[in-house]
């Protein structure tokens, strides 16, 4: 009896194995083989159409196996994930792809449980991977176009004829593959290769110096997606894209009137269009070199662009302006011609006698019996002698006096006159005291930016500028007369100090700077360095000057008599050629102030893309090419 059972379930399992043959075959029959030879013509000829006139800016670059990796694990997570409430994906085998003539194509076996109507399908799936890009990345939309049942096992015998279960299941079944490719849709793999960060550039960034004030309006730079065309061939997919300033209106495509076109037709079309690909490509991109996965191409002219929008707006660059203090304190000389001993003698005085005049009167009036007369008192008369002969011998002894002293200060006066010639005869120039002072100027310094003009693949920059600089001069002079220098130099010690105000113009010229480029970590750095702005000027009255002028300088100092301070310009010379002193003490002392400022150095950092694929980083390294700024992810 149990072999009987076994032997009539096994004929039933035979019985719905091999009833389920026309079934596969009706519903096989609602789900025929897609051709792609019309589509695929279709996108080759939109996208060689974009080519005309085209001017592309980005030129990106995905190879397969980066595609290969990500794709097809996101083809069997999606479908294992999604259900209805007819039908489940059991299993899915991992996809295969292949690249070819504008198409991607994938097929894997499958296996869908019907828990619903008990029944378990097996069978192959085709499919097509739609590519199309926004903003500055790829999306990857997969598509299930059509199947293939292999067999069909009914877990329970149907309650329903063969045809009339075909005709149950076949809408079903379409209905959840079109979910299932709702889902897809919901899900695309995207590639994001990042152009777009290129566009960000702040200006102030662009000042390393910390000490800089810039002053200028931001800038936004935007640039929107003018066309695009995309290509497909088996080692992988490339996008080119044209920007432009504008938003572009969103004009939809007309339709492509297709007829039904042969391989041969497709492989034609597709030659010609990967041969206009490619020329366009080499004329604005480098080379790709085999080993990336990655790349993303921004071509020089149009960083250009937008570096020259960004920075079309006037800059201004303030600093501070110091000039170091100078100091001097060096010996003042005189030539030996200047000095004339003569005028180390000076001048006798002596006190003038001043004893006792004695010339009072003795004489006084006497009245007897009424007749008065004058008479001399004796005693008065004798002490008035006694007086006169006293002041004559102190006068005579202070002649005696005034005259030896006055011999002496002959003799000290011959002495000294002597001693001077010794001295002036000993060198050619005579140290007659020191001369100290320091100088010092600070101000403000502006540097006026009319435009920024980067030549087409960023070598040169043209600079238009002009630029103002006010200072204030500020010194401190001081005599310090030594030995006969009190005599020819300064009496005493002499200070002045003093403060001048300048204000200098640079007028408007134009520079041309070359921009090289460094790499700084993992950056790419643009040095932009201009050449210092020269100035100089002249400050009227100068310290030297003012200390010449001054009228205390005349009143302490008989040097002014030697230096001729009728003509100023000329007693500043002489006085020069009294002090040896650098050649830029000089010009601060005549007021001459020179010098340079500037911006030290300009600075655009490139940071590498971080490429994403599906949310997964994958930092690029950065190339300096002869066209293009290159960004790529290699193969590991």
């Amino acid at each position: 009896m149990k072999n009987l059972t076994k032997i009539i379930f096994s004929l039933c399992i035979f019985v719905l194995l091999q009833s389920c043959k026309p079934v596969r075959a009706m519903i096989n029959n609602q789900f025929p083989p897609l051709s792609t030879t019309d589509q695929q013509y279709s996108s080759i000829e939109a996208n060689f159409n974009e080519l005309k006139d085209f001017n592309p800016h980005i030129g990106s670059s995905i190879d397969k196996d980066l595609i290969l990796k990500y794709l097809p694990v996101e083809i069997k997570n999606e479908a294992e994930s999604y259900a209805d409430e007819n039908f489940k994906i059991k299993n899915i085998e991992l996809p295969k792809l292949s690249f070819d003539k504008q198409g991607i194509f994938s097929e894997a076996d499958f296996t869908i449980l019907s828990t619903k109507y008990d029944i378990e399908i097996r069978g192959k799936f085709s499919g097509v991977t739609a590519v199309s890009t926004k903003s500055d990345s790829l999306y990857l939309r997969n598509a299930l176009s059509s199947l293939k049942i292999k067999s069909i096992l009914f877990i329970k015998k149907p309650k329903i004829p063969r045809k009339a279960f075909a005709k149950l299941v076949t809408p079903l079944l379409k209905k959840y593959i079109e979910n299932l490719n709702g889902q897809f849709l919901k899900k695309p793999t995207i590639v994001y290769a990042g152009w777009g960060d290129t566009y960000k550039l702040n200006f102030r960034k662009m000042f390393k110096d910390p000490s800089l004030e810039i002053i200028g309006d931001s800038t936004d730079i935007s640039r929107f997606t003018k066309r695009s065309s995309i290509r497909i061939k088996p080692t992988g997919i490339s996008i080119m894209v044209e920007l432009t300033k504008e938003k572009p209106a969103m004009n939809l495509l007309p339709a492509i009137q297709t007829k039904k076109r042969t391989e041969a037709e497709l492989t034609k079309i597709f030659q010609m269009f990967d041969q206009k690909y490619d020329q366009y490509w080499t004329s604005v991109f480098d080379p790709i070199d085999d080993r990336s996965l990655v790349v993303t191409n921004i071509s020089k002219s149009e960083i250009s662009n937008i570096f020259n929008d960004a920075l079309s707006k006037p800059l201004i660059v303030k600093q501070k302006l110091t000039i170091p203090q100078i100091s001097f304190n060096q010996k003042l000389e005189v030539k030996r011609g200047d000095i004339d001993c003569q005028n180390v003698r000076t001048n006798f005085s002596y006190p003038d006698f001043n004893g006792d005049t004695c010339n009072w009167s003795c004489m006084k009036r006497i009245c007897i019996f009424g007749v008065c007369k004058k008479v001399e008192d004796p005693i008065c008369a004798s002490t008035r002698a006694a007086c006169r002969v006293k002041r004559e011998t102190a006068r005579i002894a202070h002649q005696t006096a005034r005259e030896t002293a006055r011999i002496a200060h002959q003799i000290e006066n011959e002495t000294k006159v002597a001693s001077c010639n010794v001295w002036r005869e000993t060198m050619d120039f005579l140290a007659l005291g020191r001369f100290k002072g320091d100088i010092s100027a600070e101000g403000n310094a502006a540097i006026y930016l009319k435009s920024f003009n980067f030549n087409f693949d960023l070598s040169e920059l043209k600079l238009n500028y002009s630029g103002d600089v006010n200072a204030s001069l500020k010194s401190n002079l001081e005599f310090k007369p030594v030995d006969l220098g009190h005599i020819f130099f300064c009496y005493t010690d002499y200070d002045k100090k003093f403060s001048s105000d300048v204000g200098i113009n640079i007028p408007y010229s134009t520079s041309k700077i070359s921009v090289t480029s460094t790499r700084d970590d993992n950056n790419l750095v643009l040095h932009i360095k201009p050449d210092k702005i020269l100035y100089n000027a002249s400050i009227n009255p100068s310290p030297l000057h003012s200390l010449l002028l001054d009228p205390q300088f005349a009143l302490k100092c008989p040097i002014s008599k030697i230096l001729n301070l009728v003509v100023i310009g000329t007693a500043a010379a002489n006085f020069l050629e009294m002090v040896k002193l650098a050649p830029e003490q000089e010009l601060l002392l005549l007021g001459k102030v020179n010098g340079s400022y500037g911006i030290d150095e300009m600075q655009i950092a490139f940071k590498p893309i971080t490429f994403k694929i599906n949310g997964e980083r994958k930092e690029s390294l950065i190339f300096w090419n002869a066209k293009s700024l290159q960004f790529k992810y290699l193969k590991p």
